[in-house]
Parts: structure tokens; sequence; C-alpha cells
């Protein structure tokens, strides 16, 4: 290949390169080819072909014999002959001596109605430029190539498609709220004008944007329900006078394969009417501050005349006064100014204006405790860039200099309702309610400035997790370590979980190796974990592409319940065989997301600057270490953690009878939880996203099935569950009874999923149905 052209790129695939050859031995791991068979008795393209050949001249001896003796001349003439320079040879590392084709040597002519004739195979129809004998080179074809010569009537599809058709460029781009406001705003217009011609956007796309008319939507998984997917698929063909298609792709998923195998069941459906519950406190609080902020602003601009615009302008020392505004907005704010006291009464419900404390004005710590923190990460940012600039100059490096003022000038003149929003102040689209950053370095390229990469903590503690990798800006990042503040310390605790009932525990100090359920001694010592509450911070330095492959994802964690004491109301359900079971339902259940990386083994992370790695992949135990926000080493210690996120949100704890918990096998539990999860999706059109479970053991030992909402605060998904829990068994033994895998395991179209991974092992479409016969007493396969 020419010098700057790599053999192993991607559009080169299937076969990319480099490929090499030899007398004799193949390697297929590192593509060598070998020119004579790699064994007695074996054949390959070459011998076949000869031997065909041999056939049709009417050879009458051992036509192998013959073949691979003209293959050894062949090879003789193409390496030491008048054709050497075909086929120079070099020696490579781990393979030896090898040769490669020149392509200096290759001509190409174009093929034409009056140039010379081709020749097609009546039997594979391949065509080929010589013939000899008529035999088709194709392995072991017993075709006869013909004349071919091309015309209007004889081409093939493919080549009258390339003759007849106008090339078109291909340009897709993301559209998703990981980029700023600018850039997301330039590619909608780059694909309305049809410079860019395909988008790649999250489900939310059509609120707020109009790009006037779509030819096609292409969903790459099945929505939840008949009203997200009419949402979804109909913003192609609005216009009359256009058609449209919409292609669905069904993921290897329990819900995606059953609407695929009753696609009447999500294009004819019935659409219910939402459920928007309006008590959720994490979210409410924010607009609690939007409402504080608006009325501060407002008096600042009355009685001072001053407008913050940007986020510099208000979270760092004011250059004349040195007062920074965000700190001032507590003094305002205490007292609550009645008119505000008010405003807030009028929006909240009357729960979570007790939650939050309303009438005290207690709510006001919360939002300057969110407002200073914002504050430190910016002046650390800035500080930090500052110095970078003054060491460029310091080194003469002007140019690097410059760049780093501007990385200062976009983090200083941020929008500042944005940063607000980015930094869990104010309210934002959707449900994400602790959100946290992977910091992108601003010299890692152009298009790390146009980035805003943001996730709920919840699902932040996996997607960002140190080695993890993330495709944004049409760029691979890999995350580094957790962004640390100086003189603060990340929120730890210590846990356990009993290795024989499975019962979680935590405390502040090292947990009590003696289980509180079980009474059984744990042989290991308490993990701890930290929760990464001030985000994540991207590698440095130039990003690769991210290739045709996507990096692969893995759930190492789990998801346990760390308080009995959450608000609950019981209830029962009467199944149809005359059994009942008892649940408990709750708004407040303390949950707690852990990850323990690859192996269980946790992660390293820096006491001092927050780098980090997986603890199973160290190569090394040194100290020393790349600084995660300077250019330097760091040797600060590496301590052994966990991460985690704790938040409270609804749940469903339903109680088995004490035989069947007792007698229960993790097997059992597992599948079965997993198969009311699935029919609960189906039944109540419920994101499967949007609900998950685990398997929770009380302070009594009694283990249960536990069904919680995964977004923080709850939607009520759970306690719809445990109001409908005889329709939702019901469609669970739907689910395991008719999945074609064996009993005795599961697949992707009855129980498996990304996040129940580590569990994929323990499931089971037979432990599940035991489950669900005695959860309802037979009654859900009546």
């Amino acid at each position: 290949m020419p010098e700057d052209v790599d053999a192993g790129d991607e559009a080169f695939a299937p076969r990319r390169g480099p490929v090499w050859v030899r007398s004799k031995g193949s390697d297929a791991k590192r593509k060598v080819i070998s020119w004579l068979p790699s064994a007695a008795g074996v054949s390959n393209r070459r011998v076949d072909y000869l031997e065909r050949v041999l056939d049709a001249l009417g050879h009458q001896g051992d036509r192998r014999g013959a073949a691979l003796d003209i293959l050894g001349r062949l090879w003789t003439d193409l390496t030491t002959g008048h054709l050497a320079d075909w086929l120079p040879g070099e020696n490579q590392a781990g393979i030896g001596a090898v040769r490669r084709l020149d392509h200096a040597w290759l001509r190409l002519r174009p093929v034409t109605e009056e140039s010379e004739p081709l020749h097609a195979c009546d039997r594979c129809r391949r065509v080929v430029a010589v013939s000899v004998r008529g035999v088709c080179p194709t392995l072991r074809c017993t075709g006869r190539l013909e004349e071919y010569r091309p015309t209007a009537e004889t081409d093939g599809h493919l080549r009258r498609l390339y003759r007849s058709f106008d090339p078109v460029p291909l340009r897709a781009q993301e559209h998703t709220a990981q980029w700023t406001g600018e850039k997301a705003a330039e590619i909608q217009g780059e694909f309305v004008r049809g410079q860019v011609n395909a988008l790649s956007c999250p489900t939310t796309f059509e609120l707020g944007v109009d790009v006037g008319e779509l030819q096609a939507v292409v969903l790459r998984n099945m929505p939840p329900s008949t009203a997200n997917y009419v949402q979804r698929a109909g913003r192609a063909g609005r216009r009359a006078d256009s058609a449209a298609l919409v292609l669905t792709y069904a993921q290897r998923r329990p819900h995606d394969l059953a609407r695929f195998a009753e696609p009447q069941r999500m294009i004819a459906g019935e659409v219910r009417a939402p459920i928007v519950p309006v008590d959720n406190v994490r979210i409410d609080r924010r607009h609690v501050h939007s409402i504080a902020l608006a009325a501060f602003f407002r008096a600042m601009k009355e009685e001072r005349g001053r407008i913050w615009r940007k986020a510099g302008e208000f979270f760092l020392p004011d250059d004349t006064s040195g007062e920074t505004a965000a700190h001032i907005v507590r003094d305002w704010l205490t007292p609550v100014p009645e008119s505000l006291a008010a405003s807030i009464r009028r929006v909240l419900p009357a729960s979570v204006q007790d939650e939050i404390d309303v009438e005290s004005g207690s709510w006001v710590g919360e939002l300057d405790r969110l407002l200073r923190a914002a504050g430190e990460i910016l002046e650390q940012d800035v500080t930090a860039y500052s110095e970078r600039r003054d060491q460029a100059v310091a080194a003469r490096k002007y140019r690097l200099a410059d760049m780093y003022d501007k990385v200062i000038r976009n983090l200083t003149h941020r929008d500042l309702l944005g940063a607000l929003a980015n930094r869990n102040v104010l309210p934002k689209y959707g449900f994400p309610v602790d959100t946290v950053e992977l910091r992108i370095p601003r010299d890692s390229g152009a298009v790390s400035g146009q980035l805003e990469l943001t996730r709920d903590l919840s699902a932040a503690v996996y997607e960002y997790a140190p080695g993890a990798e993330i495709v944004a800006g049409g760029r691979l990042w890999a995350s580094a370590g957790v962004y640390r503040l100086p003189d603060r310390e990340l929120v730890s605790r210590y846990y356990t979980v009993c290795g024989t009932c499975g019962r979680y525990g935590e405390d502040g100090e090292p947990v009590d190796p003696t289980c509180a359920a079980c009474g059984t001694l744990s042989t290991s010592a308490p993990r701890r974990y930290v929760e990464p509450v001030y985000g994540f911070v991207a590698a440095r330095g130039p990003q690769r592409s991210p290739g045709q492959t996507p990096p692969r994802r893995s759930w190492y964690g789990d998801v346990h319940m760390s308080t009995d004491t959450a608000d609950v109301h019981e209830g029962n359900t009467v199944f149809v065989s005359g059994h009942t079971t008892a649940w408990s339902a709750g708004a407040r259940g303390e949950m707690v997301v852990v990850l323990e990386g690859p192996g269980g083994a946790g992660y390293e992370i820096c006491d001092w600057c927050g780098w980090g790695r997986p603890h199973a992949r160290a190569a090394s135990r040194g100290a020393a270490h790349p600084h995660l926000l300077k250019d330097a080493q760091c040797t600060g210690p590496l301590r052994v953690v966990s991460l985690a996120h704790r938040y409270q949100t609804d749940f469903l704890q339903i109680h088995l009878d004490p035989l069947t918990a007792l007698s229960a096998t993790q097997e059992t539990l597992r599948s079965g939880l997993y198969a009311l999860l699935e029919g609960a999706a189906t039944h109540l059109e419920i994101s499967r996203d949007d609900i998950d479970g685990t398997v929770h053991t009380g302070t009594d030992g009694m283990p249960s099935p536990l069904l919680f909402d995964t977004t923080p605060g709850g939607a009520g998904n759970s306690i719809r569950i445990g109001e409908n829990l005889a329709t939702v068994a019901e469609e669970a033994f739907v689910r395991v009874g008719a999945c074609e895998c064996g009993r005795e395991s599961s697949c992707y179209a009855c129980l498996r999923t990304f996040r129940n991974e580590r569990f994929h092992e323990l499931l089971s479409r037979q432990e599940a149905i035991a489950l669900l016969d005695a959860l309802t007493g037979g009654a859900a396969g009546q």
C-alpha cells in the first residue's frame, strides 16, 4: 500500500490488511496466507483450480501431485525469477520471512463494450478477465466460463446501479444533549440544508426541534409502548405528498423480541393516558431553586443594576469589588421573602413542602451548598488551566498558551443558566436529578470544547467509571479517574454482603463481620465505597476514532436496599386460585448502586488527584501515575474502593410465604424476579430501563423479590406493579412459558438483559415458573 494508506483501515473490511503470503505455513490470526497447502491431504484455492485445469487438459496421472509441482515452480518464479518484484520479501516481528504484493505493479483498465471480452461462469456468474480452458476459478465450482460482453441487458444489479445512479454523499452526525447548545444548533442547520443526511438522536429529539420533512426514521430498539412508538415514528411522513419509511430494530432482549413477534400490539395498540408524578422531592427542589434564583436576579437588577449572564461572572470574585455573586444568594434569602415563600407554596404539593421544610426556609442551605460547590469546581478548573498557560509562556510555547487562554474563556463564558442546570441547581428536561459530568480536558482537540457529557450518577458510576469508554462527538473517550475538590473528601462508607443469606449492610465505620440477619461470620474484610459526587475526568491527549464496533459495556455491580425504614403501605393480592400474597410498597426506599469493577476487585483511586483504574487490570502496583489534572506525575496513595450512589425511589417488596422464602435458591429468586419485571414492562407498558429489581434480605433473614424504579425520587411504576400484581404475574408466566430456549436455561427473549449480566448463569425459565407458581398458588398458568 502507499505510505499514506493504512491497510488495516475499516474501508477494506471485512478483509483488512496487511495480508502476507509465504511458501508454506498459514497463520489466520496474523493474516498470513500459505501459497502451498499447510499440511498433507489439505487443499486450497490454487490447488483446487489447477486440478480442474489439468482435468480439462486431459491429464491422466496424479493431478494433485502435478498441481503441487506447478505451484512450487510458480512460487520460484514469483520470488526469484523475472516476477520477483511482484512479491517483495520482508521480515515481520513474530511472523518471520513473508511477502506482500507490491501495489505499484497493478494496472487497472476500464471495461466497455469495445474492450476485449470478459468471461462469466454459467453456474456461479463470476466474471473474470482470463479463461484457461473455460475453468471457473471459484473454489469447487463446476461451471464453465463463457464469453461475456457487458450490455444493458447483461449488467448485474450492482453494476447497473453503479453506472446509472448519481452518488450521494452520506454524512451522519450526532444530535444529542452532549453537544453545547451552539454546536447542536449548527448541526440542526446543516441537516435542514442537506449538508448532513442522517442524525443520530435520543428519543426526545422532536422536542423543540424543527427539521422539516424527514424521509425515514430508524429506531434502534423497540419503544416501550404504542404511545412512544407513535411519538418517535411519527417524525417521518408528516407531509401528505411524500412517502416515509419507519424501520424498527428489535434488540436481543425480551421486550423487543416479544413485540417483534406481535407487531400489531405496538403499531395498533392502546395509547394510555400519561402519568406524571408531581411529588418527586429531588425534582421539585430544583423548581424551588429556579423560583428563588429568578426572584434574586430580578431584585439584583432592580436594586443594584447587576445582571449575570456568564458562569465566570456569577461564580468567580468580581475584579473590582472582590464580591462573589453566588455567595450573596444565601444572605438575600435569609429570611426568605414572604412573596417568594407564597410562590413556592402555590407550586409544591403539601407533602414536598413538609419534606424540604418550606416554612423554616432550611431549603436555602442546600441551594447555597450547591452554588458554592459549583463555584469551587469552576475556580479549580480556571486555576489549573492558568498554571498550564503560565508554564507554556515560560517555555515560550505561545501557541499553546493561547490555546489555554481560549479554554479559560470557554469555561468562564459558559451560559450561566446552562451551568446551573448541569450542577443540579436548576431543573432540566428529563428525570436526571443527581447529574455529574465526565470532564473532557479542553486541550484534547477541537471537539472537546463543544461537548458536555453529563449523566445521572446512578448510571454514571458504571458508564464513566475509570477505564470505561464512551463515544461522543465522533471520538472515543476513556475515563481516567474521579474528580476531586481540594480539601473535600468524597463521601465514603463501609459495606458488606453476607455470603450466606445475601443481607446487605453498611456503616460509616467498618461493618460488624457477623451478619445481622443469619448470624454467619464473614470470612472476608468489609469493602469500602466512595460516591463520585463531583463527577469523572476523561484521559488527556488526542482521542481516536471509535470505528464500527462500539466499546463493550459490562455491568459489574448490583443494587441493594440500604434501609428498611422507608414509608410503606401494605397490600394483598388475591389470585384466582384463592392464594393471597402480601406486599409492601413505599415512596422513599433508600437504594444504593454499588459498582465493584471487573472481577469484583474494585478500583484503585488516588487519594490526592483522583486518578483511577480497575484494580483487576493494574499491571503494576507502583504509586507513581499521571496526575489527573496536571502535566505531571502524582505519587499519591492508591486506595482500592468500589463506586456507589445512594438515592431514594419507589419500591415494591413481595413477601413470600416462609417455606418458599427459606427453601428458594438464588436461581429461583433471581429468575422469578426478572420474570416479574418483564411481565410488568409488557403488561403496564413501562420501559424496562425504568424499573429494575434485586433480592432483598430483611433483618429477619427472609429473602424476597424487591422491584424498584430506576428514576431517583421515583415515578410511581413500582407501586403500579403492586396494584396490578395478579395480571403482571400472569404476563410473566406467558413470557417465560412461551420462550423457545431450554427450560433449564434462559435467553435474551425471556429473562436476560444487560443489567443482569452477572446473573445470567443463574437464570432459568424452569426456576422462574417455580417461583411464579409459589407466588400465585398455581394461578399464573391458568
